[in-house]
């Protein structure tokens, strides 16, 4: 359907369903309970330049209204990662972004150079991981280390580049700025938050590094808030990414000023989100009159009696 097509930066995507990083493995995972090639696209697990075993277990807590994790990007590595999954997400009909990772700001520009010659359209930098010692969150929250990479990568490569943001940063607007100026084409917001859980029986943190990732629908309305004020600098696109478990969500992202979404956590309860906010998606936009629905929520009447 035409009227679901939007374009981000130089991409037209056929809908605005993404599946995030870190939840739908490389895509053939989820291929098992459906046709993925229906997405608007899929987001590559983060891959890093060397194989990364993650940090020890346990990995995953069980939250309200939410699922605390500490994966530590767990990944093949670059070299398996080219030779075993490439030639799998290259035949998609679909939009697919890989995500990259690294512990040093070279490993970024390493990653970005070997993967040029490849057939995706995206490259998203995660800089927002709050699972690792070093890189991922800790470059993140550095605006100045932001827009260094940023920068390189977009010099480097030639597709358009993505900046996963962590909603940990001080300075989440002027890292924004920092991300046009670089040239990046769009901004993804966000990552999860740090949060913590204790085992009463143990008496002690759940996970070894203390903190972890905090996602699902819990966080839905703070990511919205930052959504709305990123969408109000009328700088770059959003992919916004955070607590989506129905179509409602998803219409929120968009009213907010999100182009596109990423489905996360939800895909972990739900295997089949993807299709059915596809298809709830299409019927929607079948029997809406109005064609761009971005951003409309910030033209309601501010003014009051």
């Amino acid at each position: 359907m035409d009227n679901l097509k939007i374009k981000v930066g130089s991409i037209v995507f056929k809908n605005p369903i993404l599946l995030a990083s870190g939840t739908c493995g490389f895509g053939r995972e989820m291929a098992k309970f459906y046709d993925v090639n229906i997405l608007g696209g899929i987001v590559t697990k983060s891959i890093t330049l060397k194989p990364r075993e993650g940090n020890p277990t346990p990995r995953i807590w069980e939250c309200y209204a939410g699922i605390l994790n500490s994966i530590g990007l767990e990944n093949p590595g670059l070299e398996k990662f080219i030779e075993e999954e490439m030639p799998y997400l290259e035949r998609l009909d679909t939009h697919v972004i890989i995500s990259i990772a690294g512990e040093r700001e070279q490993e970024y520009y390493h990653i970005a150079k070997e993967l040029g010659d490849y057939n995706f359209s995206v490259l998203e930098l995660n800089l927002s991981c709050p699972n690792v010692d070093s890189g991922g969150m800790l470059f993140g929250i550095d605006i100045d280390m932001v827009k260094v990479i940023t920068k390189k990568v977009v010099e480097i490569i030639n597709k358009p580049v993505w900046i996963k943001l962590t909603p940990q940063a001080p300075n989440i607007l002027d890292i924004v700025r920092v991300v046009k100026d670089a040239g990046g084409e769009a901004v993804v917001a966000f990552n999860t938050f740090l949060g913590l859980a204790i085992d009463t029986k143990k008496r002690s943190p759940v996970f070894k590094r203390v903190f972890a990732g905090y996602s699902g629908p819990a966080i839905k309305p703070l990511v919205l808030k930052h959504i709305w004020e990123i969408y109000e600098l009328n700088l770059l696109p959003i992919v916004g990414c955070g607590g989506i478990v129905n179509f409602s969500d998803v219409l929120e992202y968009l009213f907010s000023g999100a182009s596109l979404v990423e489905i996360g956590s939800a895909n972990f309860r739900d295997p089949w989100i993807g299709s059915k906010l596809v298809k709830e998606a299409e019927d929607y936009f079948k029997n809406e009159k109005i064609q761009n629905v971005i951003g409309i929520a910030h033209h309601f009447n501010r003014e009051v009696d």
